[in-house]
């Protein structure tokens, strides 16, 4: 190579020379500017996902600013609607409640855990005997629809006697897990559908379950003996 060297013209071993360094720096340009472009796209990418996530992040808080208040009254009705564990209790507790109010007398409450529906939802067996007029135990029925939870007829006996009638009853409630995972940070949302406004507002109108609470009664005076000296 060197002999090759020496044995070129000597204006052509210059002109190679002079050249040499502007050779290099092209070389070091393409490969720096090479690697400057595939960063200045990655940044670009990066600001653009950036900007996405903005955007994003601003139309949830929009829209959770807008239907908070729904959110907040509707997801208490929603989970008595659908609780997440056995209704029955609650069940039970409307069932006397409703007797009360169209006067029948309830009785043989009984509640059992069944399967899981086609829906995936949990259901729970409850089962009672209803005595009163045949007026009166129909509106008993009909007011079950309007009750949370949520309860469905599944089977009706009826047997009359004078005028008294007595309705062997077999209906069944829901209920189903809470989510165990709640959507990521930056995923986008939408606004209620139609049908889910509507749906909201038939949980709205349902009868919610009323819970006595009992609290400790109080002494009207005070004494430190135990035995009343």
């Amino acid at each position: 190579m060197r002999n090759l060297f020496k044995d070129m013209p000597e204006s052509f071993r210059q002109t190679i020379s002079a050249c040499a360094p502007l050779l290099v720096v092209i070389i070091l340009f393409a490969l720096v500017g090479k690697f400057g472009v595939t960063k200045v796209i990655e940044i670009r990418s990066k600001i653009v996902a950036a900007e996405n996530s903005v955007a994003t992040l601003t139309q949830k808080l929009n829209l959770l600013q807008t239907i908070s208040s729904t959110v907040a009254s509707g997801a208490p009705l929603a989970n008595s609607a659908l609780p997440s564990q056995n209704p029955s209790l609650a069940v039970s507790s409307q069932l006397k409640t409703l007797a009360g109010q169209d006067g029948v007398l309830v009785s043989s409450v009984k509640s059992t855990t069944g399967g899981v529906s086609v829906s995936g939802l949990h259901e729970a067996d409850v089962s009672f005997l209803a005595d009163g007029t045949r007026q009166q135990v129909f509106k008993l029925i009909e007011d079950m629809a309007t009750i949370a939870p949520v309860t469905v007829i599944n089977e009706i006996r009826m047997s009359e006697n004078a005028g008294a009638l007595r309705a062997e009853v077999s209906a069944k409630s829901y209920w189903a897990d809470l989510p165990k995972t709640i959507p990521a940070v930056d995923a986008a949302i939408t606004d209620l559908t139609q049908d889910e406004k509507e749906t909201l507002g038939k949980i709205n109108a349902l009868v919610q379950p009323q819970f006595t609470e009992v609290t400790a009664s109080q002494s009207a005076g005070t004494n430190s003996s135990p035995f009343g000296e």
